[in-house]
């Protein structure tokens, strides 16, 4: 925003000096033509920008959902595999607080042990485990095969969201923006009268344009910032893992 608002006081100080005969209507018509043309430029990369971190954005949060609905699907099938998995259950909801925990670090949320293995480490020993399974009948061999499987998609899952959130929109995109914008905000300020409506009308223009450059930035890292993926599936998914049996029975 200081870029922008600079721009403009930058063109209330260059109106005062510059000579009367440049302030001409030839001089002036080339200029309001020359701020059109960057103006659908920039408003050409701002939508650009806008979509590819609300794409992004979007992404992540169904990978985040389908996320928790595969992990309530592995608990599932380990309970009716039978109690011989008691001790991968365990792993899976430790591997879900981890997940949450790392992914989000909610202030409230749910926390690992001090002395739990890290994420990578719990999916890894769990497919282990189930690898070292012997099923003694055929229900039950279906049903380490379905978890297998669900196992290897969690596994694909976390690390296609890992590369989702390291790919950031191109910051050349937004530095070449913010140049635009100031130097439209430099044409605003070099025909207009330095009054106060003025200046609160160029205000008010800055820091709408800052408000959606920074909503721009704040979608390109879904799981930090004001606007984040909801930990709600997760949370879900974890709290229905956390019941017994038993309890689920009832």
């Amino acid at each position: 925003m200081a870029a922008m608002f600079g721009g403009a006081i930058l063109g209330f100080a260059l109106g005062k000096i510059m000579p009367e005969k440049y302030r001409g209507a030839p001089t002036e018509r080339i200029v309001q033509n020359a701020v059109r043309m960057i103006s659908l430029l920039s408003l050409l990369v701002l939508g650009l920008l806008v979509a590819s971190a609300k794409s992004k954005f979007d992404t992540s949060d169904s990978q985040s959902v389908h996320f928790a609905a595969n992990l309530m699907l592995l608990n599932s099938e380990l309970v009716n595999y039978g109690p011989e998995t008691d001790d991968i259950k365990s792993l899976l909801k430790k591997f879900a607080v981890a997940e949450i925990a790392e992914t989000w670090n909610l202030k409230n949320g749910p926390r690992p042990d001090a002395d739990d293995p890290p994420t990578l480490q719990l999916v890894e020993s769990i497919q282990q485990k189930l690898l070292m399974m012997t099923p003694a009948s055929e229900y039950q061999r279906a049903m380490a095969r379905s978890a297998s499987q669900i196992v290897a998609d969690i596994v694909n899952a976390r690390w296609l969201r890992s590369a989702l959130v390291s790919d950031h929109s191109p910051q050349a995109f937004v530095w070449v923006l913010t140049a635009w914008l100031s130097i439209l905000f430099v044409a605003f300020g070099l025909f207009a009268p330095p009054n106060l409506v003025t200046i609160a009308a160029l205000l008010v223009c800055a820091l709408s344009m800052c408000g959606a450059i920074g909503l721009i930035l704040d979608l390109d890292k879904p799981f930090m910032g004001i606007v984040t993926v909801s930990p709600e599936p997760m949370l879900y998914a974890l709290a229905k893992i956390s019941v017994s049996p038993l309890k689920r029975a009832k």
